[in-house]
């Protein structure tokens, strides 16, 4: 069973997602563009090791009874993304793939035409080299550090973070964009029970009936909201987003609305600020039993050699995927609330 929700795709007033903390997250720190060879591991302006313990200085409060002085998830988001030198928001990072050198504007606006692609391997190679080299880095740390008095748990943490994003010879490209995409999420690793997958499937062309293109397509499990899938078809003049929720018994169906509502908003609201063109359709269906689902699944076509993608669809793929999981982290906030009530 399927359910349309008719919500105006203009409307943006309620939107609850664009949380101001949300918005200090993403401005917190200067942003930095790497150069154009992907083969280049870009200059940090700070070593390794400084930036280690200059972010462990920044623990956030629900750390501070921990057993060790560990970084906040969002510190330790940006901390990975500085390790590999890599700018603070996607956009930045996905224009060095482009071989136009002009002003940043112009750029803003290729990042966001169709016709615009970028090679796979390109973005593989560079995640890989960079990873390779602050490896290098943090493991010279880790034998400087070892049997003294610092702690080395939290750098041990980081290590192993790095190594989860760093892709491997036979990785797939969906593994690829999925890599890069959890790099530039509010937090990372995600929460228990949150968790985002990446496929390319085939899906009809609504400016063509009978014409198939390959969608790429986002699964997100969350902690409050259930689970979500996200098509994202590029056609000629848009963007098409189908996003489907499937319902969770223990939520409410008025607060599901209302945060389904939400997600929506701002997602029309970001992308028209982003000036993307995009048509935006949500949908309720029933929760699927394991079987189901399963079956389902083996009947999904996964497309595993796309060797190019758009960067647009990455960017606006990105930016539903952190309004997601935001949004599920405002519901654990206020069910947290309430309990303490």
């Amino acid at each position: 069973m399927k359910i349309n929700i008719n919500i105006p795709k203009t409307s943006s007033q309620n939107s609850g997602a664009s949380d101001e903390t949300n918005e200090t997250r993403e401005n917190q720190s200067a942003k930095q563009s790497p150069e154009t060879n992907s083969k280049t591991v870009y200059d940090s302006k700070t070593s390794a090791k400084q930036s280690l313990f200059a972010a462990q200085n920044n623990t956030s409060s629900r750390n501070l009874n921990a057993k060790y002085n560990v970084i906040s998830l969002e510190n330790q988001a940006k901390l990975i993304k500085q390790l590999l030198s890599f700018p603070d928001d996607i956009e930045s990072l996905l224009s060095t793939f482009l071989s136009e050198k002009t002003s940043e504007e112009i750029m803003e606006t290729l990042l966001k035409q169709p016709e615009q692609t970028i090679n796979i391997s390109l973005i593989k190679e560079m995640l890989g080299n960079n990873s390779k080299q602050s490896m290098d880095k943090l493991i010279k740390l880790f034998q400087q550090l070892y049997g003294g008095t610092q702690n080395t748990e939290q750098l041990k943490e980081i290590m192993s973070l790095l190594s989860q994003i760093t892709p491997k010879k036979d990785s797939t490209p969906q593994e690829v964009i999925k890599n890069l995409i959890l790099l530039y999420l509010p937090w990372f690793p995600l929460a228990e029970k949150q968790d985002l997958q990446i496929r390319f499937e085939k899906h009809n062309s609504s400016e063509e009936e009978d014409s198939e293109q390959t969608a790429l397509v986002i699964y997100i499990s969350t902690i409050n909201l259930g689970r979500f899938k996200v098509v994202i078809l590029l056609n000629l003049s848009s963007i098409k987003i189908q996003i489907e929720n499937y319902e969770k018994e223990s939520q409410g169906e008025k607060n599901r609305k209302d945060y389904l509502e939400k997600i929506l908003s701002e997602i029309n609201m970001q992308t028209r600020k982003d000036k993307i063109q995009t048509t935006t359709e949500l949908l309720i269906s029933e929760q699927k039993e394991a079987k189901e689902a399963q079956e389902e699944r083996k009947r999904e076509v996964v497309i595993s050699p796309v060797g190019k993608i758009s960067p647009v669809v990455i960017i606006v793929a990105q930016k539903i995927a952190k309004i997601i999981l935001e949004m599920d982290e405002k519901a654990s906030l206020i069910e947290k609330r309430r309990e303490m009530t």
